[in-house]
């Protein structure tokens, strides 16, 4: 016992003779003893990666050395090196190491913990969840389970001051001086080529290796499958010609849905026509900017929802929410399984034609491989030079669309019967008002910003010419879509088909004026509240004033329109738009990389580093509020429940 204990101590009484350079070195070896540490520990999360494919694991390799030794590289740089030269006793950096490192391990423990059972990674706003008083509810910690955690953390701390025994000794070792810049050398390989290597392979749709970013915390890994088209290193149509033997080759971690839709065709099915206009905001939705969309939700077939908010305050939580009714916390899980969305893939069951037609790319974000994967020939952009050109194309081609299936019809069809084409579901996916692209004669609303520029931003900056600008890029969008539905009408096709049109997030002018301009820097109204209006044949005119949001609209067109009977929780979070009674007490938000809880209330914000802040409506922070314990219970069983 006295021979562990004076290993274990070796670096306490052998560091009161050390230099300041000695330190340094110290330290230096410190990250490296750390990075060893966490590689162990974090190979907890190795049994939940399944790999087949040598590329796959060697990219497996590489980005778990890399992203686990950036952890202790960031310590060393930001903490460790300015402490050994700066700190007038030299000896407090004994404790301060042990302590940084063993809380570091101890945290990146308990995440394994968390994950194996959850499927989630811990954060400080899953932490208040977890120790919250109703959290009890859902995890239950037995004696034995307890003590296991009690063990491992003691072991982790034996391990540490056993580190820096070691550590001490290397430092008065002169053979191995130097020899640290080989293992930084390597690090930094595997660090730089597991990024090359995600973009290759995300690009070319390798479930197998992007199915394995979910799986490590805090692990954001590039992507540029839009820069590799524009230089002409891949081909997207060829590629996607690949997908299915990339979607095999995926291991598929969801358990989605939790059972098997049943459902029933109707006689005389409804197309479906999804109509998103990229960045409008609700109160743009008016008599003044909107006059024809107006117009549409005063007809008698209308169903008006005046409270509905988006999944997402930006584009890519926006359109998953839409169409999966899930949180957008599984777009990874959905990205790596490439089954896209349970709503689509029931209209192809039932013979539907499909056809998506967006002015912006569907390669990122990557819609073409979470929502579209199962569409043939997928159309993935636009031509044209501007976000108006683009639009105009997407609705072009969309009429072109169903008039080659009118024409197909005509030219195969047996003359002695009476036939019509099939059902169709489309969306048309339009984005001038996010590019502010104001094209000649919409200019209403004066005066205007006649570039947008927005370093120019900031809290002093008069945000009315902006906005004018906005305001007249939603009325070009608000004539284009008014002028297709004219046609549909008259043509017969409106008569026939449920149109629905919303967006997938908000736009923020400095309302709250608090130097929020555009997107993804909030979770206020301005950000996440979206016009929804639905033309929907055989039901009457309607206007719903409780709240909905985009989880609300799978549920309803997989028993409204396709006939499905099992109840929204099967396969989502939302409830049926026309059930009022339902409880929509909270919304999940997603951001770029961080998300929110929207209650009828407050917000709470989570941010990527970890911590949250409970927030009033309008963004200012509500001190000692916290997070009620019976929503942070229905949150944890949300972001597990449809994961194996």
């Amino acid at each position: 016992m006295l021979k562990i204990w004076t290993s274990l101590s070796y670096s306490w009484r052998q560091g009161k003779t050390f230099t300041r350079g000695q330190w340094v070195r110290f330290v230096g070896w410190l990250a490296v003893a750390a990075a060893f540490m966490i590689y162990l520990v974090a190979s907890r999360y190795l049994p939940f990666i399944q790999v087949s494919e040598a590329h796959s694991s060697l990219y497996l390799l590489s980005a778990y050395v890399g992203h686990f030794g950036l952890f202790p590289f960031l310590a060393w740089l930001l903490v460790f090196v300015p402490l050994a030269l700066l700190v007038p006793s030299r000896w407090l950096l004994l404790p301060l190491g042990f302590m940084t490192v063993f809380l570091g391990l101890a945290l990146l423990a308990v995440d394994t913990t968390v994950y194996a059972q959850y499927r989630f990674h811990l954060s400080g706003f899953v932490w208040e969840l977890l120790t919250a008083p109703g959290a009890g509810e859902m995890i239950k910690l037995s004696w034995f389970t307890l003590a296991v955690m009690a063990g491992t953390l003691l072991f982790i701390a034996l391990l540490v001051l056993w580190s820096l025994s070691l550590i001490t000794f290397i430092v008065q070792e002169q053979k191995v001086q130097g020899k640290g810049k080989y293992l930084f050398a390597s690090w930094l390989v595997a660090i730089v080529s597991s990024q090359l290597m995600h973009v290759w392979y995300e690009a070319h749709y390798d479930a197998e290796v992007t199915g394995i970013t979910r799986h490590l915390p805090f692990y954001y890994p590039v992507t540029a499958k839009r820069d590799l088209v524009e230089l002409g290193l891949i081909d997207p149509s060829s590629i996607n010609q690949e997908m299915d033997l990339h979607i095999k080759k995926g291991s598929n971690a969801l358990k989605y849905p939790l059972n098997p839709l049943q459902c029933q065709k109707p006689e005389s099915p409804l197309n479906v026509l999804v109509i998103a206009v990229d960045a409008m905001r609700a109160d743009v939705f008016n008599a003044d900017v909107t006059p024809h969309l107006f117009k549409l939700a005063q007809s008698d077939s209308a169903q008006v929802f005046t409270d509905h908010y988006s999944g997402g305050n930006v584009t890519k939580g926006g359109i998953f929410s839409l169409f999966f009714g899930l949180p957008p916390t599984y777009w990874d899980g959905f990205a790596s399984a490439q089954e896209g969305a349970l709503w689509i893939r029931q209209h192809q069951r039932f013979g539907y034609d499909i056809g998506v037609f967006s002015s912006a790319t569907l390669l990122s974000p990557a819609f073409d491989r979470t929502v579209f994967p199962t569409v043939e020939n997928l159309r993935l952009q636009s031509e044209g030079g501007s976000p108006s050109e683009r639009d105009r194309d997407a609705i072009t081609d969309f009429q072109t669309f169903l008039s080659h299936r009118t024409l197909g019809l005509n030219q195969e069809k047996d003359l002695n019967k009476e036939e019509s084409p099939a059902p169709f579901f489309s969306f048309i996916f339009l984005d001038s008002a996010h590019g502010y692209d104001v094209p000649k004669g919409y200019d209403k609303f004066q005066p205007q910003w006649e570039r947008v520029d927005h370093v120019k931003l900031n809290n002093d900056f008069d945000p009315v010419p902006y906005f004018n600008r906005y305001k007249n890029a939603v009325g070009y969008v608000d004539e284009q879509i008014y002028q297709l539905v004219q046609k549909l009408d008259q043509d017969g096709i409106l008569d026939n088909t449920l149109l629905v049109i919303t967006s997938d997030h908000g736009e923020d002018f400095n309302d709250l004026g608090k130097n929020f301009w555009g997107h993804g820097s909030s979770f206020t109204q301005y950000q996440t509240k979206v016009p929804l209006i639905m033309l929907w044949p055989g039901k009457g005119r309607q206007v719903f004033d409780y709240r909905t949001s985009h989880y609300d609209m799978a549920p309803t067109v997989l028993s409204g329109v396709l006939g499905c009977l099992n109840p929204p929780s099967d396969y989502s979070i939302g409830y049926n738009l026309f059930d009022a009674s339902s409880a929509r007490s909270w919304l999940l938000v997603h951001s770029y990389f961080n998300y929110g809880l929207v209650l009828k209330d407050k917000i709470v914000a989570t941010y990527p580093t970890g911590g949250y802040e409970v927030l009033s409506l309008d963004n200012e922070k509500l001190k000692g509020e916290r997070m009620p314990n019976n929503i942070g219970v229905e949150v944890l069983q949300i972001l597990s429940k449809f994961y194996r």
